[in-house]
Parts: C-alpha cells; structure tokens; sequence
C-alpha cells in the first residue's frame, strides 16, 4: 500500500511539474503570437498540442484520467489544450 502510495506521488509531482511548464510554454505562444513571430508561434503550438495529448494518453493508460484524486491533472491538461486549441481556431492574438 504504501509503495502505491508513494508512487501515486512520484506522478503527481511529475505531472505538477510538466502542467507548470506547459502553462508557461502557453503564457510565451501568447506573447510571440501578439508580437507577430509566426514560426515561434508554430513550434510551440505543434509542442503544446505533443505534450498535452501525451499527459492526457498517459493518464488514460494508467487508469487515472477519471478517478477523483487526479482530477486535478486531466483538468489542467485539458484546460491548457483547449485554451490553445481556441486560440489557434480564432487566430488569436494576431
């Protein structure tokens, strides 16, 4: 019980960690898009989209996507993706 446990918050941190950097990967696609980079703005959209669907895949693997304790990742992953999806339909901010 104790080695699941301990597990459970090795991916927590992991995951912490990877939604941080992604939320700060979005933050700099939104300055380089309103600054007009265009190419900076592909590549960390073409990132964003990589690394999100894996954390969502990987969630779905392991059989945490809908349980009650990890909630909070899949909710903040897809949160991101969406948020950037949206922002990629309505080209946003030009």
């Amino acid at each position: 019980m104790k080695q699941r446990r301990n597990r459970y918050q090795q991916m927590e941190q992991l995951m912490t960690y990877i939604l941080i950097g992604a939320l700060g990967l979005f933050i700099l696609y939104l300055i380089f898009a309103a600054c007009g980079i265009i190419w900076l703005k592909v590549i960390l959209s073409i990132l964003l989209i990589l690394t999100l669907s894996a954390v969502l895949a990987f969630m779905y693997m392991t059989g945490e996507l809908l349980k009650r304790r990890s909630l909070w990742i899949t909710t903040g992953a897809a949160a991101i993706l969406v948020c950037l999806l949206f922002s990629l339909m309505l080209n946003y901010p030009r």
